[in-house]
Formats: structure tokens, sequence, C-alpha cells
């Protein structure tokens, strides 16, 4: 006995079927997407935040008695050198459930001839960490979610602290 209908319908299920996945495969790529390209924003926002702490010595305005007493205590720093980003490394530590976010810890390589004393080492990395950690939440909007050092920063899908920056 041959049944004519039989097939009747099948091609719809298996439409059906086809455009779910599809639909399934998108979303599952988006939040994905979305989580990498987070990261990259973060990552190219730090570089630039950390560009602008290497030159902040050249570019600070101060106020004349703090000038004076940073001239002091830290002459290089208030004269034009030569520090170099070598590079950005950034460490996933895991859920942070604090900040129902992914952790990343940024840590800056910086290299130069011209700063050599451990203080002004240390003054200008606080200063590289600084602005890298503002330029973070200044490309993300999430001012309003940290301190006044920007200590974490935040971005949509990521909680950042830096480390101390590395010397080479």
């Amino acid at each position: 006995m041959v049944f004519k209908n039989e097939d009747k319908g099948q091609g719809s299920i298996e439409f059906l079927f086809l455009i779910s996945f599809g639909i399934i495969l998108a979303l599952l790529l988006t939040n994905s997407l979305a989580q990498e390209y987070d990261l990259t924003l973060s990552i190219l926002a730090a570089k630039n935040g950390a560009t602008t702490g290497l030159d902040g010595g050249r570019l600070s305005v101060f106020e004349k008695n703090a000038y004076n007493k940073y001239k002091i205590n830290n002459s290089v720093l208030t004269h034009p050198n030569s520090i170099k980003l070598v590079k950005i490394e950034t460490i996933n530590r895991g859920y942070d459930s604090r900040y129902n976010r992914t952790s990343i810890q940024i840590k800056a390589f910086v290299s130069s001839s011209s700063v050599m004393l451990k203080g002004d080492r240390t003054s200008t990395g606080d200063r590289i960490n600084f602005n890298l950690r503002k330029s973070i939440t200044m490309t993300f909007g999430t001012s309003n979610l940290t301190n006044t050092l920007h200590n974490p920063c935040f971005s949509n899908h990521h909680v950042y602290t830096t480390a101390n920056v590395q010397w080479v």
C-alpha cells in the first residue's frame, strides 16, 4: 500500500528546525563576540591610558607650590624623558562574585634609560596605572561604579585591576 501524502509537512518541520538552530547559534555567538569585543576595547583603552600616563610628566599642569615640591623630590619626572611602553598583559582571574563579572588583571611593561631611581619608577608606575584605569572607565562610561582612583575599573562584562608596572 502506497500513501501519496506521507511526506507532507516534512519540509516545513525541517525548515523550522534549521531556522531554530540558526537563531540559537546566533544568540550564542553574539554573547561570546560581545565579551571578546569588550576585552579588546578595554585593552585598547588601557594602551591609550598608559601612553597618556607616560607623557604625564610633560603634559601636567601643577600649582606652583606643588610643582616646586615635586621638582625637589622627583626632579627627573618634571623634564621630558623617554619612557617606552613595551607591552600590556592581561591575566584572567576568573569570575568575581563581588562584582558579578570576570576579573582581569592588567600589567604594563615599560622601559626607560632616564628614570632610574626606585621612587621615580614607583611614581611613574602609579601615574601610568591611574591613567590606564581612568581610560577604561571613560571608554565604557562607568565612572559612577568606581572610586576617584578608578580602582577597580569596570567595562560591560569585566572588572579590571592593575598590577605594579614592570620595568624592563
